[in-house]
């Protein structure tokens, strides 16, 4: 793969909102601040349940009359029904735009922006360009990055379990959204434990569901893997308190815990 090659990802749905009250509406019903979201970059952000997991996550393009939302294929019908419900009266109208596609780089090309999940290695656009296929496993997977579909699915992890905060898709002073209730006492009340890890395996990386372990103790799960590269969602505490050399499926292993994921300190107020 050459650096300035665009590919097309495979299985998303293009979900067009357009409308003067496109921002009020997502921004009382999904986790990201799209008030605060500058023309022309890209924002992570999901919808969850009433309980705090996610149903699905996105990323979005904000736009000078609305927003593009880049979602899974498997999502994206069920997101725009979900959506349309929570319209009401709002002056929005949404649309699965068939002919617009994903695309991504890892350089700088024409109408795209830096993912803020990798800024300055990875770009993407909705175009209605047509490119050939590429997943962005052997991109995301060795930056510790999990995808829905791959790493998990709907309703089965809370947004700080894949990283979804620290990548900027939960707007945590915005006020309410749906699950808005339970991320927030998490964080809180300093309860965010789990976070999704890049892991490096001194062999072929085990597959997805083999436990990661710290010597004798279970500490996580691997979620996704690439040749010797792994996503696994882990236990901070445990990996914390833990002897032992990391391992998975008796292959050693080694992991990371960057800055921005270390666990903090309960709060007083958000």
């Amino acid at each position: 793969m050459t650096s300035d090659a665009i590919f097309q990802l495979p299985e998303r749905a293009i979900l067009r909102l357009v409308g003067p009250d496109t921002r009020t509406l997502l921004q009382r019903v999904i986790t990201a601040d799209v008030e605060n979201f500058p023309i022309g970059t890209i924002r992570p952000g999901a919808l969850l349940t009433p309980q705090g997991k996610i149903i699905c996550d996105f990323m979005m393009f904000s736009r000078e009359n609305g927003i593009d939302i880049d979602v899974s294929e498997s999502a994206g019908a069920a997101l725009l029904k979900r959506l349309t419900m929570y319209r009401l009266k709002a002056d929005v109208t949404l649309s699965h735009e068939t002919a617009l596609h994903a695309l991504w780089s890892t350089a700088a090309f024409e109408g795209a922006s830096e993912d803020p999940r990798l800024p300055g290695q990875l770009w993407r656009s909705v175009s209605d360009e047509t490119h050939e296929s590429l997943a962005l496993d052997t991109i995301e997977i060795p930056a510790g990055i999990p995808a829905f579909g791959r790493d998990y699915g709907e309703a089965e992890v809370f947004p700080t379990d894949v990283n979804l905060d620290v990548y900027g898709g939960v707007g945590w002073t915005k006020g309410c959204f749906i699950g808005q209730e339970v991320v927030s006492r998490m964080k809180r009340r300093g309860t965010i434990r789990k976070r999704s890890l890049a892991v490096t395996f001194d062999g072929e990386a085990p597959p997805a569901g083999t436990p990661l372990r710290a010597g004798d103790t279970s500490i996580g799960e691997i979620t996704s893997s690439h040749e010797r590269q792994a996503v696994a969602l882990v236990r901070l505490d445990k990996l914390e308190k833990a002897d032992g050399t990391l391992s998975a499926g008796d292959i050693a292993a080694s992991t990371i815990v960057p800055e921005a994921l270390e666990p903090e300190p309960a709060a007083e107020r958000i």
